[in-house]
């Protein structure tokens, strides 16, 4: 039984750390989404302030590429938004996955722990009996 103990603490252990690099690999993920997000939101204020120094400068050419370039940006953003909600989701889902592997594991070693524990004191009985049964055997 120790050895399947072994073998099923390992197993816990691999798929522990697989679920924690999954969660990793979303996270990272997640963040380059963010990264997007925040960058596209940077452009988006840059591109208002040059209309509206095209607006001032009364240069509709200026205003007019802005406004496009402000009309993709927001565009971009909109499907990264849609992108970021799935992703977070997939995150959460993952986070979930790898909490429950950890507590597999924990509870595994628990177990294993327990048995360790269990197995020495019977050991230090045993060898206690025999000590005492060689005292006795050396009184005689």
């Amino acid at each position: 039984m120790k050895d399947t103990l072994g073998r099923l603490l390992r197993l816990r252990s691999l798929l522990e750390d697989v679920s924690r690099l999954e969660l990793e690999l979303r996270l990272q993920k997640l963040a380059q989404i963010e990264a997007r997000l925040d960058h596209l939101g940077k452009n988006i204020k840059a591109d208002r302030s040059r209309r509206f120094i095209g607006i001032m400068q009364s240069d509709s050419t200026l205003r007019a590429e802005t406004e496009a370039l402000i009309e993709l940006a927001t565009w971009q953003q909109e499907m990264l938004s849609g992108e970021h909600q799935k992703k977070t989701a997939e995150a959460d889902a993952a986070k979930a996955e790898y909490l429950e592997r950890r507590k597999e594991l924990r509870q595994v070693e628990s177990v294993v722990e327990a048995r360790s524990a269990r197995n020495a004191v019977a050991r230090s009985r045993a060898e206690q009996r025999a000590l005492d049964d060689w005292f006795s055997l050396k009184s005689k």
